[in-house]
């Protein structure tokens, strides 16, 4: 794709030379949910490297919410994999982590849907961003976009439509939102990442190559931009990966683990945004981090679910169509546990 511009909920104009909106506090909001999505899936990381700070990190783990409402309350079995022959503590453990722009009463639809998926050897965690406008079957709906799902039933339609889907079972859910975010970057003092292309957004210029983001504040509004960007929302949705991980890589640095307020600061601000199924006990917690085989970033793959372009459904709405092909073995890798091949071939 190329000069491809997005609506403002991220769907594709169809007119080039549709007006610009102006950037603001929703869409900002929108795409910080996404990040400190991806954020909650990598606190079980930094848990299990830095646990030696056991009073922080238990403070961070117990602000969190739990719920007995998001997991689906019936039984289902994913397709057979090789993972159906692991002893439990062997088996791959996967995460649906949901950002959801929930307003009072009203539910909304999830902004962010992403599968965490740590391996069963602890050696890498996978996260994969299903893209929210992705043209799905809802079961005992209809074929919509996905974020659709959590509107209609919550998160445990949300799980029922994802594991259709990759046909793979999800085992603990994650609903976030983004307060936590802005100020993990204030408490770690800013990032630094790279800039593929130059932009401005906002207040903020941004020149390619290495760049620091110093303040949550400017963070918002570099993972908000999608207009002059080549891709549009999917090089949005790349920025927001890359300062997702380097706010991890600050967190696990020495700079920040030698600073025990300013660790403490920055996990304790994480934890509130968060609502997890009463499953993922702090004890499970632990015992998930604790298992973990390495030791940063470099064993994160973060990455989009595989996608076929655009289509336009017969009301008129614009989607995101799946590549069929690739997610068959994206689904089967997932019930493999074979990741590191998909990744490899992807």
């Amino acid at each position: 794709m190329s000069n491809s511009l997005f609506d403002e909920d991220g769907l594709r104009e169809t007119d080039e030379s549709a007006p610009r909106r102006a950037e603001g506090r929703k869409r900002n909001r929108r795409a910080l949910i996404v990040v400190v999505s991806v954020l909650g899936a990598l606190l079980l990381v930094t848990a299990g490297i830095v646990g030696w700070y056991g009073k922080s990190l238990s403070d961070a783990l117990s602000s969190m919410k739990r719920s007995d409402q998001l997991l689906p309350s019936q039984t289902w079995t994913p397709p057979p994999g090789k993972v159906d022959e692991l002893p439990p503590d062997e088996a791959p453990v996967n995460f649906l982590i949901i950002g959801s722009d929930s307003r009072g009463t009203d539910r909304g639809r999830s902004d962010a849907l992403m599968l965490a998926h740590l391996a069963g050897d602890r050696k890498s965690v996978h996260l994969i961003s299903i893209p929210r406008d992705y043209w799905v079957n809802i079961p005992g709906k209809q074929v919509a976009k996905i974020n659709a799902a959590y509107s209609w039933g919550g998160a445990p339609l949300a799980v029922q439509t994802v594991q259709e889907l990759l046909g793979v079972r999800i085992d603990h859910v994650a609903i976030t939102d983004f307060e936590g975010f802005k100020s993990a970057i204030d408490a770690v003092g800013g990032v630094t990442v790279y800039n593929k292309q130059a932009s401005s957004n906002g207040n903020y210029s941004w020149p390619e190559g290495e760049i620091t983001l110093a303040t949550g504040d400017e963070a918002r509004w570099y993972v908000g931009q999608r207009y002059d960007l080549a891709n549009g929302e999917f090089d949005r949705q790349e920025r927001q990966r890359d300062v997702t991980i380097a706010v991890f890589d600050k967190l696990t640095s020495s700079g920040v683990l030698t600073d025990p307020l300013k660790f403490r600061n920055a996990v304790t601000a994480i934890g509130p945004s968060f609502t997890v199924d009463d499953q993922l006990t702090n004890d499970r917690l632990t015992q998930l981090a604790t298992s973990l085989a390495f030791q940063g970033s470099a064993n994160i793959r973060a990455y989009s679910a595989p996608w076929d372009g655009f289509g336009t459904s017969s009301d008129k709405q614009s989607y995101v169509k799946v590549d069929e092909e690739r997610l068959a073995q994206l689904g089967q890798a997932l019930r493999d546990d074979d990741m590191e091949r998909y990744y490899s071939t992807r």
